[in-house]
């Protein structure tokens, strides 16, 4: 499978999974019941939806784009994994380490824009 077809079943996948999530979040027998947890499965939800549609993006523009690498979409793999399932895990579990992966995914979020961002305004070092 090529990078730019990885990249978009990647982020189909995850885009299935933060709807199953976010329904079992809204009408599960795991629901969450506080206010608070309710506000960390929003915004779990929202930022899994984003990247995932993020990720689907970044194939397209990589199959334009051939030249360039995979760090973008690799940021934003390992972020979502790390931000948004350590919110799942505490809403869904009583576990509350993986609270301290949370601002580690944030950031690796964060560099996936950056890099992408970067990719788009440089030149491809990589030639085809």
């Amino acid at each position: 499978m090529t990078a730019p077809r990885t990249w978009l079943f990647l982020g189909i996948a995850n885009a299935l999974l933060a709807a199953i999530l976010a329904a079992t979040g809204a009408h599960g027998p795991m629901a969450p019941t506080t206010p608070f947890l309710l506000h960390i499965l929003s915004t779990a939800s929202l930022f899994h939806f984003i990247h995932s549609l993020a990720m689907i993006e970044f194939g397209l523009w990589l199959a334009q784009n051939p030249n360039h690498n995979n760090v973008t979409g690799i940021f934003f793999l390992t972020g979502t994994v790390l931000f948004v399932g350590s919110l799942y895990a505490l809403v869904f579990t009583t576990i509350t380490l993986p609270g301290l992966l949370t601002p580690i995914g944030g950031a690796l979020l964060m560099l996936g824009w950056i890099t992408w961002g970067l990719q788009v305004l440089l030149p491809s070092k990589r030639h085809g």
